[in-house]
């Protein structure tokens, strides 16, 4: 009997997780399958259970259950602690382990798909406080940056993120700033990121503009569906370098693959995946 994975979320139709990890399952020959499910938050529960008795391998968390397992699962360790989402879970000495695999994920694909210098001091605009917000900025955060600015449509979302942070290391008072939304990066950013839904629809409207950033300025899209987003669209006319989030999906799936499997993915079992989605570098 093969074993099994999932990945959940509500909706989950487009989600390219299930091409991701059966490539690699098949390359590697372990007798097992991946697929996306459609679930309810009060199913949840059922889901770490089956992975607890066995009959589910693990499982990949996504939009918007990121913050609804810490009471579910066993254990939460520091990554999903420090960014307060769980989008991976699996078993350790028969109990059921909540990680987030999003920072670093972000971070491999930064310096190793993107290749850009990921030095300290830098000045970073996020746009969003969800989930993925927390993930990143926490493995950022470890880069020693300049500052990182933050603006959420909610701004006591925005509020809520600066003051987690803060609370983990007082140091982070002089680093994290909150920023009202509609309001566009300066020049002195020198990395923007969006971490929103903003522009998964093609209706979508994202009220910023880039005018006043620096022709260094990198702006990366998390989102990677559609392949141009309209905040790469706005970017790109102003001559800025983008990204959407096709690698960093890649790369937090193979973080997810490692704690499943022990399997350390190679850069050829990465970009075989990147080419397979049809993309490149």
């Amino acid at each position: 009997m093969s074993d099994l994975l999932l990945v959940l979320g509500n909706p989950i139709k487009h989600s390219k997780s299930p091409l991701i990890h059966n490539y690699w399952l098949k390359k590697y020959k372990i007798n097992a399958k991946y697929n996306k499910k459609c679930v309810k938050k009060d199913e949840l529960k059922k889901y770490v259970d089956l992975v607890k008795q066995g009959k589910l391998k693990g499982c990949n968390i996504t939009v918007p259950y990121k913050k609804d397992f810490f009471d579910l699962v066993d254990k939460v360790d520091t990554h999903a602690q420090s960014s307060l989402a769980i989008n991976t879970i699996f078993t350790e000495n028969e109990k059921v382990i909540g990680t987030n695999t999003d920072g670093l994920g972000f971070v491999s694909s930064l310096v190793d798909d993107l290749n850009y210098d990921l030095r300290s001091s830098l000045n970073i605009f996020c746009f969003g406080a969800g989930g993925a917000s927390y993930g990143i900025i926490s493995e950022l955060l470890k880069y020693k940056p300049n500052s990182v600015e933050v603006s959420n449509r909610t701004h006591f979302s925005t509020l809520n993120l600066v003051k987690h942070f803060c609370k983990e290391k007082d140091l982070y008072k002089k680093i994290i700033k909150p920023i009202p939304w509609g309001e566009n990066p300066k020049e002195h950013i020198d990395l923007v990121i969006n971490t929103t839904t903003c522009g998964m629809n093609e209706t979508d409207e994202f009220p910023i503009e880039f005018n006043e950033l620096s022709k260094e300025t990198f702006v990366y899209d998390i989102i990677y569906s559609p392949k141009e987003t309209i905040l790469m669209k706005k970017a790109r006319l102003n001559n800025l370098r983008t990204s959407n989030g096709i690698y960093m999906l890649i790369r937090q799936a193979a973080v997810s693959f490692e704690k499943w499997f022990k399997i350390n993915l190679n850069n050829d079992d990465i970009n075989e995946v990147i080419r397979l989605l049809g993309y490149d570098h």
